[in-house]
């Protein structure tokens, strides 16, 4: 299949977003000295990308069907984020046993929640890897349908039937279907998070994404990224030779490497998806930082090693009771007091405490939320700013021209 050219145009053309107004933070210019040394480590979440691909027409709201909000819940339903509606539709949606007609759903009411429900879809199959299968399957028939339906609505009969070819192209991963539909579209204007960060001069990316939008975004800016993955439950001899451990590969502003702690949807198996699997990543980083690797391969690579130690690092798109945040900050980042005191002083995270559907909008509640917030990551050595990821980033993107404006 042909992919169709481009609608977005050459995004990469366009060197400024919208116009915003410099920080005069000393937060960000020191972010913008680590990015110039070579010292900045992004740390991308899978909502990054996920929320603007769902978010078909730029207005905010995901197009996941989802169910109606419970009124007698302690979760706030308003502030779901894409992997939570996208994990409420799979839960509803149900999976299929061989020879069973109706599907079986997920039982139990916090189905928002994708590492248990992911636990439970195991268990009825008796078999991981085949819940990890389904869940890219349920990925592609949902963008699918959502697209479908956005094309159904325009009366556009061309989309319509080549969406209807994508549905039949069965090789076809969920990061293809994306590339595919040209999603994401944003409106003339607004910057695409994952772009910038891809045009910045930065040499090791880390994500919890199973995904390669990273690497198809730093390819469009001109770079040659190597994909690494932890190998948590995987020998290195089952990758294809591009994924395989180098010891002499050294990236650089124009050959980064983007490593994938919880796997790649490549090889379904090395998805850490349920809750065994964030337990069983945790006891394998564990065994790993003793010297009793069950395969014999370090789960962190040397390298890694070394520039998490040297770097500030940078969480972006994460919430506070996932999973993947949980084992980032307890597995890869906080590390013993050695650990944390030899890291740069300038490590920072970013959190929203919009997208936070555990706390309150109430002030009082909010502050303290606060608080919490920025004891906790203290003890890793982190600073902590609150603000929208996609702000952020442009933040970012704004402050690193005028620095290399004033540098030149």
């Amino acid at each position: 299949m042909s992919t169709r050219p481009m609608r977005r145009g050459d995004a990469l053309a366009r060197q400024r977003g919208p116009k915003s107004q410099p920080s005069k933070d000393l937060f960000f210019k020191k972010r913008c000295k680590d990015i110039q040394d070579g010292k900045l480590i992004p740390i991308i979440g899978d909502t990054i990308r996920n929320a603007h691909i769902f978010d078909h027409d730029a207005d905010q709201n995901l197009g996941v069907a989802t169910a109606k909000n419970q009124a007698n819940s302690h979760i706030d339903y308003d502030k779901l984020n894409v992997t939570e509606e996208l994990t409420q539709s799979w839960a509803n949606g149900g999976t299929y046993l061989e020879g069973k007609e109706e599907p079986i759903t997920y039982p139990l009411t916090d189905n928002i929640r994708i590492a248990r429900v992911a636990q439970f879809y195991a268990l009825v199959h008796n078999e991981p890897l085949t819940a990890k299968e389904d869940y890219l399957s349920f990925l592609k028939d949902e963008l699918i349908g959502i697209a479908y339906d956005v094309a159904e609505m325009k009366n556009d009969n061309e989309e319509m039937a080549f969406i209807r070819q994508l549905a039949e192209e069965q090789t076809l991963s969920y990061s293809d279907i994306v590339a595919e539909l040209d999603y994401p579209q944003f409106p003339e204007g607004q910057e695409d998070p994952l772009q910038i960060l891809a045009r910045l001069p930065i040499k090791v990316y880390i994500t919890t994404s199973y995904h390669d939008f990273i690497e198809r975004e730093l390819e469009a800016a001109g770079k040659y990224p190597q994909s690494r993955l932890c190998f948590w439950n995987m020998a290195p001899e089952n990758l294809a030779p591009e994924h395989r451990p180098n010891p002499d590969y050294k990236p650089d502003k124009n050959n980064p490497v983007v490593y994938h702690l919880l796997g790649m949807e490549q090889y379904p198996a090395s998805m850490v998806l349920s809750e065994d699997d964030y337990l069983d990543l945790l006891w394998a980083i564990a065994r790993d930082e003793k010297g009793q690797s069950h395969n014999g391969d370090g789960i962190i690579p040397p390298y890694f090693e070394h520039v998490l130690k040297e770097s500030s690092l940078l969480l972006l798109g994460y919430r506070l009771h996932d999973w993947d945040l949980k084992v980032l900050f307890r597995g890869l980042l906080r590390g013993d007091e050695g650990f944390v005191k030899r890291r740069r002083s300038s490590t920072a995270i970013h959190i929203d405490l919009d997208e936070q559907p555990m706390i309150n909008d109430k002030e009082k509640d909010r502050k303290q939320a606060e608080k919490y917030i920025k004891d906790y990551f203290k003890q890793a050595s982190f600073d902590v700013k609150f603000s929208r990821s996609d702000d952020f980033i442009n933040t970012l993107w704004q402050e690193w021209l005028d620095w290399i404006g004033a540098e030149s």
